[in-house]
């Protein structure tokens, strides 16, 4: 059985999503999957700042290390049934954390869903991004 391919350029479902963090004024995925190589592009806007975050991973293959606004992130992609993981522990400074996130498609690969559970700098929050095919 083949695994889902994720490629796509997917737009904040801001009624859907249900965040425990402020929610930003849109945000935009950019996804190139071709399994096993995975690349995302991710665009976070909120008033005129923007914050982009892109990464090129191999699902099932070795970590992944950068830097993002002063944050250290090792990252990895792992197939769990048809959901990608992608897990991550942060650090800056004397502050470590994780954060592991689902994407999975839904409503016949129309929807792309992202649960995101976050534990960093004594924070922990899970959010639960809902993103349309644009």
């Amino acid at each position: 059985m083949g695994r889902p391919d994720l490629s796509g350029r997917w737009a904040l479902n801001r009624e859907k999503s249900r965040l425990e963090i402020p929610m930003p004024d849109a945000t935009e995925f950019l996804i190139e999957h071709r399994e096993p190589q995975f690349h995302l592009k991710r665009t976070h806007v909120t008033g005129n700042a923007r914050d982009t975050f892109a990464i090129d991973l191999i699902t099932n293959g070795p970590a992944v290390q950068l830097t993002h606004r002063g944050i250290d992130i090792q990252s990895r992609a792992y197939w769990e049934g048809d959901a990608l993981v992608f897990d991550s522990a942060m650090g800056m400074g004397s502050e470590r954390g994780t954060n592991i996130v689902r994407y999975e498609l839904a409503d016949g690969g129309r929807t792309f869903v992202a649960v995101e559970k976050v534990r960093f700098a004594g924070h922990t929050h899970t959010n639960r991004w809902v993103f349309d095919r644009q």
